[in-house]
């Protein structure tokens, strides 16, 4: 969001909320910052802030809870900012976690306006990536990996053509290498940790779950303690169980044994918690598609206890 000469405006486009913006709505816009709940506002100020929400300028995120989780959250492995909410963002909601945004260094975008600054994209999609997080009562840390998109050797082939290959150490050996080191450190003494199955084929998905499977190899990694996650969207146009029945097989022909589904249950708090979270998405992320992962999550838990699900692969050692 931006402000010029009193008015607002978002992805470039002038947002019509009640004409120029009067300087006591401007302080309160500038209140709003998070750090205070929403009754600690008078009732005319929550009217105006309700209205803003409506306007997609501002989101609700739930009380911060003081102390310490009894387990460690799990850490979630995000090639890009939005990977980790988009797939997991309910899970999250429940239990709090770590996103590690791997590639973190990036531009790409469909909207024309932001297309034209990429300066200003890149930092707005990690200040996106930021709010989402502290709705979901998460972290994330950047590691500063530059995207396919904007690497030379990628451009415009950034997909492979099986989402099961292992192909990427070998393309990209050096960065590879470094990202492994990165997420060696970062996932030392972790608890549970998702990675992305790689459904779709984006080279970034497959370089961090074939960091994370590295590491399993080695005995960084505990197996038992490692899943995969369902990239969204992509799995809404492409297999993500051929893509996990294809890799479990590769993984137990190397002795890492196959992989084991579970549906991760979704309840109606933690979905609008995630609803809320994925509207901070604008650049990259268009509305239909979150609407559409959340009518996948619906249908994942129909015949369950559960309103929605997410889904994830678990690995264990043969």
């Amino acid at each position: 969001m931006e402000t010029d000469d009193g008015r607002l405006y978002f992805m470039g486009r002038q947002v019509e909320v009640s004409g120029q913006l009067p300087d006591g709505d401007a302080a309160l816009l500038s209140r709003c910052d998070g750090s205070r709940p929403l009754d600690g506002f008078s009732t005319a100020d929550r009217e105006t802030i309700g209205r803003w929400r409506q306007h997609g300028l501002l989101l609700m995120a739930p009380p911060l809870t003081p102390g310490h989780a009894a387990t460690a959250p799990p850490v979630v492995v995000s090639p890009h900012p939005d990977d980790a909410a988009l797939a997991l963002g309910g899970t999250i909601a429940r239990q709090g976690g770590r996103f590690l945004d791997v590639f973190s260094v990036e531009t790409w975008t469909k909207d024309p306006y932001y297309a034209g600054h990429p300066a200003m994209t890149e930092r707005l999609l990690l200040a996106e990536e930021e709010v989402a997080a502290r709705v979901l009562r998460a972290r994330a840390e950047f590691l500063g990996f530059v995207d396919a998109a904007d690497r030379d050797f990628r451009k415009d082939r950034f997909f492979a053509d099986t989402a099961w290959s292992d192909g990427f150490a070998q393309e990209e050996p050096e960065l590879f290498e470094a990202v492994t080191e990165r997420l060696a450190t970062l996932l030392d003494g972790a608890g549970d940790v998702f990675a992305p199955l790689g459904v779709g084929g984006h080279v970034d998905h497959l370089a961090c779950r074939e960091a994370v499977l590295e590491l399993a190899r080695r005995g960084a990694l505990d197996g038992a303690r490692v899943a995969f996650y369902e990239d969204q969207p992509y799995s809404l146009f492409s297999s993500a169980e051929e893509t996990a029945a294809k890799l479990g097989a590769r993984l137990a022909r190397t002795g890492l044994g196959g992989l084991h589904p579970e549906l991760l249950p979704v309840d109606d708090t933690a979905a609008l918690i995630k609803s809320e979270a994925l509207s901070a998405y604008r650049i990259q992320v268009r509305k239909g598609i979150i609407h559409r992962i959340r009518r996948h999550g619906l249908r994942m838990a129909e015949g369950s206890w559960s309103p929605a699900a997410e889904r994830v692969w678990w690995m264990r050692r043969s």
